[in-house]
């Protein structure tokens, strides 16, 4: 072989492997990922080692809603992804009074609890570009009523939660 022929055929091996990596990383980073389920906060929508599909790309188009299922960092914990439910938006405030949650003192009627959290909490006034979260499992959810978490700014999620990959029996998208 000559020399000419040997580079093509390194030049074609390499393209071959550096473009679907590319795409991979790109789609990766922009557009979709996956996260897994780790603990009992999201019981009984999700259990530990769940998988899920995550839009990265959903709130690059548009802003969080209420009830929204979302994967996101907590200020200081690196790159640690929790899968939480946004409850309270930007201005509004949020408080738990006997068992009912309230957003700016109206009851959120909340189907996807299976297991009512009776401790009081707030009032929480969600500041500009925040959100409030919560664990489904309100008993066993570290999430914004806790100071060291707090309110999530939206820099901080990582893309919505759409679609349940494991275990099989769960395969569908998800509600929220």
């Amino acid at each position: 072989m000559n020399k000419e022929k040997v580079l093509k055929e390194i030049v074609e091996w390499a393209l071959t492997i550096i473009i679907p990596v590319l795409a991979a990383l790109l789609i990766h980073t922009y557009l979709f990922t996956f996260a897994r389920v780790d603990g009992g906060s999201m019981l009984d929508t999700f259990h530990s080692n769940n998988i899920t599909g995550v839009s990265r790309l959903e709130f690059r188009i548009h802003d969080p809603q209420r009830g929204q299922i979302i994967t996101c960092h907590y200020p200081g914990e690196g790159k640690t992804l929790f899968i939480k439910r946004i409850i309270g938006l930007p201005g509004e405030t949020v408080e738990l009074k006997e068992g009912k949650l309230y957003i700016n003192g109206e009851e959120l009627v909340e189907t996807y609890i299976t297991r009512i959290d009776e401790r009081d909490f707030g009032p929480y006034q969600v500041g500009e570009d925040e959100y409030f979260v919560l664990g489904d499992n309100r008993n066993n959810s570290e999430d914004s009523r806790y100071a060291d978490i707090g309110m999530i700014k939206k820099r901080y999620i990582a893309g919505k939660i759409w679609f349940t990959c494991a275990p099989f029996e769960k395969l569908g998208f998800t509600k929220g």
